[in-house]
């Protein structure tokens, strides 16, 4: 399949990622190691992760794993689990079971343009200025 600009900035291999996966890879995936972290234990529910198995599994730094284990609880996908150092796949709500299921499939599916997603946002400090820069309509002048 080629992928062809549609005239908004997007491609029609982009199209094929659901809106609500887009919408959760913009507003909650930092990283394609964040991803794959989440698609790990994603894909075995039942199943608590060490941090180490995490490093073992996606061959990381101990602290690089750990830093973004306590981000994926944080945002509510993953929870802690038992001991210190465990975790679990444990969306906090149906959107975000939903939208990680459609991210996984998306992943599989079309794992470049899924990259290319989240390369293509800007880095977090530059979002960060740009906001401020946003025109906002006054609440008390409505």
């Amino acid at each position: 399949m080629s992928i062809i600009p549609d005239g908004t900035g997007r491609t029609l291999a982009q199209e094929e990622i659901p809106p609500n996966v887009r919408a959760f890879l913009n507003d909650h995936v930092e990283s394609v190691v964040q991803l794959e972290v989440l698609l790990l234990l994603y894909a075995e529910p039942g199943r608590t992760f060490a941090t180490s198995d995490v490093v073992s599994a996606l061959r990381i730094e101990p602290g690089w794993a750990e830093a973004q284990l306590s981000n994926l609880v944080a945002r509510g996908m993953l929870a802690a689990a038992g001991a210190v150092g465990s975790y679990r796949y444990a969306p906090r709500t149906a959107e975000i079971e939903a939208a990680v299921a459609g991210l996984a499939r998306a992943y599989a599916d079309r794992r470049v343009t899924v990259i290319g997603l989240i390369y293509a946002k800007p880095a977090e400090p530059l979002r960060s200025f740009a906001d401020a820069f946003r025109i906002r309509r006054d609440k008390d002048h409505g």
